[in-house]
């Protein structure tokens, strides 16, 4: 397993930027959030996204030793390339340098032999509403506790989908994250990393121009090998500060179920997601933790959030009036709820989380938004562990092409 290095992301968006600016048989075709240059049958267009935040959260323990804490930092900062050859291949590289730390990110190249099939292999997602639809696009700054539970995040796959106007069902087998170490080759258990497979579906049941609705389920199985145990623990809805319910390193394999739920009529959307993990642990223990969140979200500006039904998840909101041609910009505000159980697994730590969060999106340009997010908490946690309050603000500027 190998770590990313700047210079190789750095380099790989020079090149597509230089191939452009440089060569005479380039052409600019469009502008959308970055220019898009051609060459033949290869389109190739440089990507990337900036997040600038600013936290500052209260933590209140039952026993005492409370903190006020605060940080400016860059959330997010990507670059990385997309492109296709011809109508059937495609491809996404894309680099996170964000957080004091570089990552890769989506690193996975698409055939399409049919209309409605997709063969994708490489690093990216592959469950979950919220998880599924880019952190472009989220209403809220950070996915949750339900993706930070199940930790639905990237992992090498290969996967096969299809989809027609209103539904999409997929299948993968799947792999370890690219960023973890490797697992060292001198273990007397082997050096084998985790694997596993799952399956989405989704459906449209409406599907009009002013009312969408959304239904999902899915499953994933994982054996973590000779990796690390699983580890199933709640942030506060935001990357910042501590964990402080979480179960510790406890899962040998797991299986994974998940509901979708989603509402879009004109400005008005409400979205929900549950899900259950059964976790296998060592001596034939087992124990199972459930995690599920509702939100609700309004755009006084008219604006719509756009549900893409034939991906099964949600896209650019588009602006009706963005400040750059004299508009207001578009608003959105949401209220949400997030509650994690953990109390089966029977650690201290494993207790129970529940949050609220208020949300007021300013977009004021479809490739450009200000976030703000405040997030009352409470951590319930077992003897001798104090019960743990934590209220969080956050604004961010963002921006992506």
């Amino acid at each position: 397993m190998f770590r990313p290095r700047t210079i190789s992301l750095a380099a790989a968006a020079g090149l597509a930027l230089s191939l452009g600016a440089a060569g005479a048989q380039a052409e600019t075709r469009a502008y959308k959030g970055a220019p898009e240059f051609q060459f033949g049958e290869l389109k190739i267009k440089p990507r990337g996204r900036l997040f600038l935040d600013q936290v500052w959260q209260d933590v209140d323990r039952s026993g005492g030793a409370d903190e006020n804490l605060d940080d400016g930092r860059v959330r997010m900062a990507r670059i990385g390339v997309q492109g296709s050859y011809g109508d059937k291949l495609s491809f996404v590289v894309e680099g996170d340098f964000g957080l004091e730390q570089s990552n890769w990110e989506d690193v996975y190249a698409e055939y399409k032999p049919a209309e409605g099939a997709t063969f994708t292999v490489g690093h990216f997602k592959t469950v979950a509403l919220e998880n599924m639809t880019s952190d472009t696009y989220t209403t809220f700054m950070e996915r949750g506790p339900f993706t930070d539970v199940l930790g639905v995040g990237r992992t090498l796959n290969l996967q096969t989908k299809l989809n027609g106007k209103t539904w999409t069902a997929a299948a993968f087998v799947l792999g370890d994250n690219i960023n973890n170490p490797s697992v060292p080759s001198d273990r007397p258990t082997g050096s084998q990393e985790q694997y596993g497979f799952g399956a989405r579906v989704t459906y449209a049941p409406v599907l009009t121009d002013t009312t969408q609705a959304h239904l999902g389920a899915w499953v994933r199985r994982r054996d973590r090998a000779d990796q690390s145990n699983y580890s199933y623990g709640a942030r506060n809805n935001t990357n910042f500060g501590s964990r402080y319910v979480t179960t510790g390193g406890v899962g040998v394999r797991d299986t994974q179920v998940g509901l979708e739920g989603a509402l879009v009529h004109k400005s008005w959307s409400v979205q929900g997601e549950w899900a259950n993990a059964h976790i296998e642990r060592l001596r034939d223990v087992e124990d199972d933790v459930q995690v599920w969140y509702v939100f609700a979200s309004w755009f006084p500006t008219g604006e719509s959030r756009r549900y893409q039904a034939d991906q099964g998840q949600f896209g650019r909101v588009k602006v009706k009036r963005p400040v750059t041609q004299g508009g207001p910009g578009a608003v959105e505000l949401a209220v949400r709820y997030d509650r994690a159980d953990l109390t089966d697994v029977g650690t201290p730590s494993s207790g129970e989380y529940e949050g609220w969060t208020l949300g007021a999106n300013w977009h004021l340009h479809p490739y450009l938004r200000v976030m703000a997010n405040y997030t009352a908490s409470e951590n319930r946690l077992r003897a001798p562990l104090p019960d743990v309050d934590v209220k969080t603000f956050q604004v961010r500027a963002q921006f992506d092409w």
